[in-house]
């Protein structure tokens, strides 16, 4: 029976990655699939730059395998077999064009660095791939994950140091050369509900990661930029270099900096993203507005409203660092649902005191019970827990 070849014309890096017999190619590679590639990287079926960016992210994040029935590994066997065949028949008519190719390749390089136009745009999709891949975090603890392998970090805070060197940090303790990667390449920090982290980049620029965070950054910060992503919310404070802008990508906005101190909160799953400037200027773009902050100024943007632009208390937004939590007439849903990120505990209300107004401070640095408790006495709500779930009602 002949097995037709699947059709990967207009594939893109995020399907490559969704599709199995990629997937299972690429964790049991052989010198037949590898053939089965190549070909169709040569014959213009498949986008070559698609191809290595799902390449990439497989091998970075560890992309677990489907299981695939034995019948099926056969059929893809057949025709892995049929297409490298066909292969052979060709490799004698485009040898020539191989050579052309070749030769078009040294020569491109060299274009590409007087325009410096190939290699900004490779930066950006990198990061954008690997922050529309998800990750399963293996347990609730604190996950550095490196090109050469995934570091768990335990306790409810820790300290990651990158220096000048390239040298790696954790908790004061030194990784080995062996665990990080000089070639250019990017880290992924993942920060549970319920911890914390500080990470320092190679720059001197030092950021504060919040419960239920994520941040890729590369390895090394090229010349002409420092780039990260952020799906979370952190505390910066940005070492200045007039020469090198520093971009913090979230979901929804692109903030650039040059030396100053802020904070993003741009969790995925919240509708509202903001920034607050605490020092400094920094520009933020959402949606098509861009809009430069002065010291004292917060932008917030979501999809109903908008982007606006107004005066806050910067400490009341940056606080949660310093192990405090203070909230001006903001409704109770959004100061339980803050705390059981925080916390890393499940808390649930029904819609009747969602909206309920408040305004205090709370002390992040107690249990998490005793923090309850004294909320009680500034709200009309009572509390149960049961199996480590906190369950909040109207008080009558």
């Amino acid at each position: 029976m002949k097995i037709e070849t699947k059709d990967y014309t207009g594939f893109s890096a995020q399907k490559l990655l969704n599709d199995d017999f990629f997937i299972w190619s690429h964790k049991e590679k052989t010198p037949e699939t590898e053939n089965f590639w190549k070909e169709l990287l040569h014959s213009g079926q498949l986008a070559p730059e698609e191809y290595k960016q799902a390449c990439f992210i497989l091998e970075v994040f560890n992309i677990k395998q489907r299981q695939i029935p034995s019948s099926k590994k056969e059929e893809l066997w057949k025709r892995i077999v049929e297409s490298n065949r066909r292969y052979k028949q060709k490799v004698r008519r485009i040898r020539i064009s191989l050579f052309i190719a070749a030769a078009a390749c040294l020569l491109i390089p060299l274009l590409l660095n007087k325009i410096n136009v190939y290699h900004q745009d490779t930066i950006d999709k990198s990061l954008l791939r690997l922050s529309q891949t998800e990750v399963t975090l293996q347990g609730d603890e604190i996950q550095l994950i490196l090109p050469k392998q995934a570091i768990t970090i335990e306790g409810t805070t820790s300290n990651i140091c990158h220096d000048s060197k390239g040298h790696i940090t954790v908790n004061s303790e030194q990784l080995q050369e062996s665990a990080f990667s000089k070639e250019e390449n990017y880290n992924q920090l993942i920060v549970p509900n319920g911890k914390r982290s500080t990470l320092t980049f190679e720059d001197g620029t030092r950021m504060w990661v919040n419960a239920g965070s994520r941040v890729i950054y590369p390895n090394k910060f090229k010349k002409e930029r420092r780039e990260i992503f952020v799906d979370g919310e952190v505390y910066m404070e940005v070492a200045r270099d007039e020469k090198c802008p520093f971009i913090v990508k979230t979901s929804t906005m692109d903030i650039r900096v040059l030396g100053t101190a802020f904070n993003v909160t741009a969790y995925k799953k919240d509708v509202q993203s903001s920034v607050v400037l605490a020092s400094g200027s920094v520009s933020v773009k959402a949606d098509t507005e861009e809009v430069k902050l002065v010291p004292n100024e917060m932008f917030s943007h979501s999809k109903h409203n908008g982007v606006h632009v107004k005066k806050v208390v910067v400490s009341d937004y940056t606080s949660w660092k310093d192990g405090i939590y203070i909230y001006h007439s903001e409704p109770l849903s959004s100061i339980l649902n803050r705390i059981s990120r925080y916390y890393g505990k499940e808390i649930c209300y029904p819609p009747s005191i969602a909206t309920f107004k408040c305004s205090g401070k709370l002390n992040l640095l107690e249990d998490l019970d005793s923090l309850l408790e004294g909320l009680t006495h500034t709200v009309p709500v009572n509390y149960t827990k049961t199996d480590e779930k906190y369950t909040f009602e109207e008080r009558k």
